[in-house]
C-alpha cells in the first residue's frame, strides 16, 4: 500500500477533519458524466475546494485514473503506481490492478514506484473522491515526460483502453507559479482559451511559448488527448483562482483551476 505522505501537512491527517473542510462546499454546476477533469494539488486550505467543486460537476464513477506530474524530477518518465491501494485518512482507496497492467503495457510506461513516493499531486485528489464515491478504485501515473510524440501515443493507448467504459481522467495540476495575480491571469486566461477549444497541442504549444509555469502541462495533455480521441466534445472551466485569496498577497501568487470535459449527450 502507498501510504499518506501528506497527511497532516497539505491536508489534515484526521477524516472527520477532512469532512469538515468540505462540509458546505455546494456543487457549482448540475454534475454530468464527464471523460476528464483538470483539478489543482495545492494544500487545502488554498485549492482543495477548487479540486472539490471541479469533481461535484462531475459523477464520479467506480474508477477513475489519475495522471499526475512529477514534481521531484525521480522515477521513470511514464510511471504506473505498483500499489495494490493508497492510504488516506478516510480508509485506503483500492488500484485497479487490471487497468494499471494494461496502461503498463504501453513500451514507454513502466511500474515504478519511485516517482510517486514523495509525490503529493495524486496524494491529495484521493480524499475528495472518496468522499463523493466511497467506492472507487484508481490507477496512478506519473507523466514526466514533455516528448510530445510519446505523450500523444500514449495518450491513443489509454484512449483505447477507456473507449466505451465508463471511468474518468483526473489530470492533477496547478497553474501559474509564484507571480503577481494579474500575470497569472493574463497567462492562464490564453490557457484556458484553448482549453475551452479542446486543444490539447495549442494548450502545451502555449504553455512552452510563453514560459507559463503549469507544472502538470503533461498529464493535463495526455487527458485533453485521450478524452477528443473518445468523443468528448465540450469544457467547462469551473473554477479560477489563486493563493492570494487566501494570503491577501496578490504580488506573488500560485494560480489554480478546475475544468470538465465532457460529451453534451451524456449528460
Amino acid at each position: 500500500m502507498r501510504q499518506a505522505v501528506f497527511a497532516g501537512s497539505f491536508y489534515p491527517a484526521d477524516g472527520a477533519e477532512i469532512l469538515r473542510f468540505f462540509r458546505d462546499v455546494a456543487p457549482p454546476f448540475s454534475p454530468v458524466r464527464a471523460c476528464g477533469v483538470i483539478c489543482p494539488h495545492a494544500g487545502y486550505i488554498y485549492s482543495g475546494k477548487t479540486a472539490f467543486n471541479t469533481l461535484l460537476s462531475v459523477k464520479i464513477p467506480a474508477r477513475v485514473l489519475l495522471l499526475c506530474p512529477n514534481h521531484r524530477g525521480t522515477g521513470q518518465p511514464l510511471a504506473v503506481s505498483p500499489a495494490d491501494a493508497w492510504d488516506t485518512p478516510l480508509g485506503p482507496v483500492p488500484v485497479d490492478m487490471e487497468l494499471s497492467e494494461n496502461i503498463a503495457s504501453f513500451s514507454g510506461a513502466v511500474f515504478d514506484s519511485t516517482a510517486h513516493k514523495l509525490e503529493h499531486s495524486i496524494e491529495v485528489q484521493l480524499p475528495l473522491l472518496k468522499i463523493l464515491n466511497p467506492d472507487v478504485k484508481i490507477a496512478a501515473v506519473s507523466v514526466g515526460t514533455g516528448q510530445r510524440k510519446l505523450l500523444h501515443e500514449f495518450s491513443t493507448h489509454i484512449a483505447g483502453l477507456l473507449n466505451g467504459t465508463d471511468t474518468l481522467i483526473l489530470a492533477s495540476s496547478d497553474m501559474s507559479h509564484f507571480v503577481p495575480a494579474e500575470t497569472a491571469k493574463q497567462a492562464d486566461g490564453a490557457v484556458m482559451d484553448r482549453i475551452r477549444e479542446l486543444d490539447a497541442d495549442g494548450t502545451m504549444d502555449i504553455v512552452l511559448k510563453k514560459k507559463i509555469s503549469m507544472c502538470g502541462i503533461y498529464p493535463v495533455y495526455v487527458m485533453m488527448t485521450a478524452c477528443v480521441e473518445n468523443g468528448a466534445s465540450n469544457s467547462d472551466i469551473i473554477e479560477y483562482t489563486h493563493s492570494g485569496k487566501v494570503t491577501g498577497d496578490e504580488t506573488d501568487v500560485v494560480a489554480y483551476l478546475g475544468v470538465r470535459i465532457w460529451q453534451r449527450k451524456n449528460k
